[in-house]
């Protein structure tokens, strides 16, 4: 169950399924998890995939992501209310 009290979770989006495996790849190197799940339909009609981060620091990540030169798609903060999550683009 998600915990409130914790870092918000987010969502990466990528522009090709190849860029997403190389930021976890990269990301993992680090020592920080994320897991490769499906973009959902909400936020792109192309199936896509994109990169789950729960509870970790998103600028470690960027920083991570922009020394590798990596460039997301678009960054989404998670909310969990009641029902499915919710989305809200912050990048």
């Amino acid at each position: 169950m998600h915990n409130p009290q914790s870092a918000p979770d987010y969502l990466l989006t990528f522009s090709s399924f190849y860029k997403a495996m190389y930021a976890r790849d990269k990301l993992m190197e680090q020592g920080i998890g994320s897991q490769l799940r499906r973009v959902p339909t909400q936020l792109l009609r192309s199936c896509g995939q994109a990169l789950y981060l729960n509870g970790q620091d998103l600028q470690q990540v960027l920083a991570i992501l922009a020394q590798s030169q990596i460039d997301t798609r678009g960054i989404f903060m998670v909310t969990h209310g009641s029902g499915s999550p919710a989305y809200r683009r912050i990048q």
